[in-house]
C-alpha cells in the first residue's frame, strides 16, 4: 500500500484527465477499505487481454448509489441515476481560454457569485435558480479544491429517469480525497433531493 507521501505526491502531479495508461493496481487496498467504510462494493475487471484494470466501487447513499470507477485506461469517474421529478439540466466544466472570452459576451451565463469558482468553472442550464441552489458554496469550494473536471446532470422526461455523471482526474488521489468526493457528492444528492428534482 502507498504511503500518504505518495498518495500526496500522486494527487499534486495529476492536475485533471490526460491521455495514457495508468497503474490502478497500487490503489486496489485503497478501494476496499473505502467501499468496507460505507458498506459499499468493491469490484475489479479486466479487459480481454487481462492488461487493463478497472475498479468499480458502489456506496451506497439513502436509496440511491453513488457508483465510482477509475481503470487504467480512463479516468476517475461519479455516477448516479435517479428517477426524475422534473426536468432539469445541469452542465458545469472547465473553462478554457475561448470559453472565458465567450462567456463576457453572453447574457445568459450562469454564475454563483464567488469570483475564483466563476473564473474557473462554466455552468450551463435550463433552470439557473435550480442550477445555483445545487452548487452549494460547501460543493464549489470541494470542486475547487480537487479540481473536479465536470459534473453533467441530464433528465429525461419520457421515462422519467435522470442520470448525473462527473469526471474527476486521470486517476485516484489519496484515500483523503475520495472521502471527501464522497460527501460531497452525498450533499449533491441530498441538495437534488430537497429541491425536489429526484425522487
Amino acid at each position: 500500500m502507498s504511503t500518504d507521501n505518495e498518495e500526496n505526491r500522486d494527487h499534486s502531479l495529476i492536475k485533471g484527465p490526460s491521455l495514457g495508461i495508468t497503474d490502478n493496481l497500487p490503489k486496489r487496498e485503497m478501494w476496499k477499505e473505502v467501499a468496507e467504510e460505507y458498506n459499499g462494493e468493491f469490484k475489479i475487471k479486466h479487459d480481454a487481454g487481462h492488461v487493463l484494470e478497472t475498479h468499480n466501487i458502489s456506496i451506497p447513499h439513502k436509496k440511491w448509489v453513488i457508483n465510482i470507477s477509475v481503470s487504467d485506461s480512463r479516468p476517475l469517474k461519479f455516477q448516479i441515476d435517479f428517477s426524475a421529478s422534473q426536468e432539469f439540466n445541469l452542465q458545469l466544466s472547465w473553462e478554457d481560454f475561448v470559453e472565458k472570452m465567450l462567456k463576457k459576451f453572453r447574457k445568459s451565463k450562469i454564475e454563483v457569485g464567488w469570483k475564483e469558482f466563476d473564473n474557473r468553472y462554466l455552468i450551463k442550464s435550463n433552470r439557473s435558480d435550480l442550477a445555483k441552489q445545487t452548487i452549494t458554496s460547501d460543493i464549489q469550494k470541494m470542486l475547487l479544491k480537487h479540481n473536479v473536471y465536470s459534473i453533467s446532470y441530464h433528465s429525461n422526461m419520457k421515462s422519467r429517469t435522470a442520470e448525473m455523471v462527473s469526471v474527476i482526474q486521470r486517476k485516484a488521489g489519496n484515500k483523503e480525497m475520495i472521502i471527501e468526493l464522497i460527501a460531497m457528492y452525498k450533499l449533491l444528492i441530498d441538495n437534488l433531493e430537497e429541491l425536489r428534482v429526484v425522487k
